[in-house]
């Protein structure tokens, strides 16, 4: 499972980028905003690239791959 290593949304607000912010340049949609406040990470790579630059970040700084026992089983039952 991939998690935001960080609180993103914190992290956007302090650089400056808030809903009317977002809304106004379109730099990141609100939607995508809403997704990163309940730190949902189905966001695209575009996203992950914007982020990245706005934030100074590489993508390893932003997110982290978590096994997951369940995850992981679900993905590879279909090969044992």
């Amino acid at each position: 499972m991939i998690k935001y290593k960080i609180n993103v949304a914190d992290a956007l607000e302090r650089a400056g980028i808030n809903m009317y912010i977002a809304k106004r340049t379109k730099i990141l949609s609100q939607d995508t905003l809403k997704k990163i406040k309940n730190e949902d990470t189905n966001i695209s790579l575009e996203t992950i690239n914007r982020i990245c630059a706005i934030l100074d970040l590489q993508p390893k700084d932003l997110i982290v791959y978590e096994e997951d026992e369940k995850e992981r089983e679900e993905l590879f039952k279909y090969f044992n």
